[in-house]
């Protein structure tokens, strides 16, 4: 069987230089995977990676494939993280926003998947799963308390949801008393400013390691293995930006930068989302002293 799958993976090299010979090897991998043979469809995706290079897009597609037919979760989020943050502009880097927001609510980091929520929204017009975002979205944002960030997406929502449907309308709106109640309206909602493609900052590192007092840093994700942080820091620092892993009982915490005030970390927050890049303020703490 092994030689049987080696001698499929060989033929499929040749076919995958390009977009449609690749969707055939995507397409025949997916087919192995949903037939039990997992191992034989990522051997069919590792051969893709290795055919191409790192920046074409055959290569950004195959890292999101790897990641959808993956062993397991923790394998789906590492690719998944890797394609929105070193492929931003990618066919499949929305896809990815939703998958990796799926798997983080599995695992109740509800922060990191309401920002990749939001993201998702605001970078996908038309994507086939903005429904289901929004209802995901909506009651997460409340659940956080982060009112006028929640209001504001009630009110997208309602404004996507068809009046047909009764059931999902009556879920949100029954979140629209909040929003009166603490005098939080939804046209006041400051919006999230759309991404932009820009180049990493050169001067963030530097300004961000004088600050012997910072008291606030902005995470970007939380692992349980120690190596999937470390090669997220480390492709985060090739961008430039100061990068570490931070150890905190039995997760490995990618933060990037020291603020002195929740506002400075705010004001960096949104320079790393116009690059893509999705974090949220949080104490240092004495782990990362």
């Amino acid at each position: 069987m092994r030689f049987v799958v080696l001698l499929c993976a060989a033929a499929s090299i040749a076919g995958a230089q390009t977009s449609s010979g690749a969707d055939a090897v995507f397409a025949r991998a997916k087919q192995l995977v949903v037939s039990g043979n997992g191992a034989a469809g990522r051997v069919l995706i590792d051969s893709v990676l290795a055919a191409n290079n790192s920046d074409s897009p055959v290569y950004a597609d195959a890292l999101y494939w790897r990641a959808a037919l993956a062993a397991t979760p923790q394998d789906a989020e590492r690719d998944y993280r890797r394609l929105v943050v070193e492929y931003p502009l990618a066919s499949k880097t929305g896809d990815a926003l939703f998958q990796l927001a799926q798997l983080e609510t599995a695992r109740g980091d509800r922060i990191s998947a309401s920002e990749h929520l939001q993201e998702y929204l605001l970078d996908n017009p038309k994507a086939a799963d903005r429904q289901r975002a929004h209802m995901q979205l909506v009651p997460m944002l409340f659940d956080l308390n982060r009112l006028p960030s929640a209001c504001s997406a009630l009110r997208n929502a309602l404004s996507e949801v068809p009046r047909s449907d009764v059931e999902n309308r009556n879920k949100l709106e029954y979140y629209s008393p909040r929003c009166i109640a603490n005098d939080v309206s939804p046209r006041g909602a400051v919006p999230i400013a759309p991404p932009s493609v820009s180049s990493p900052s050169r001067d963030t590192g530097r300004r961000e390691r004088s600050d012997a007092t910072a008291k606030f840093t902005l995470q970007v994700a939380a692992y349980t293995s120690r190596a999937d942080a470390e090669a997220l820091a480390k492709r985060l620092k090739a961008r430039k930006l100061d990068a570490r892993v931070v150890p905190s009982g039995k997760l490995y915490r990618v933060r990037i930068g020291r603020y002195p005030t929740r506002a400075a970390a705010a004001t960096e927050q949104k320079v790393l989302k116009e690059k893509k890049i999705t974090t949220f303020v949080t104490d240092i703490g004495r782990d990362d002293k």
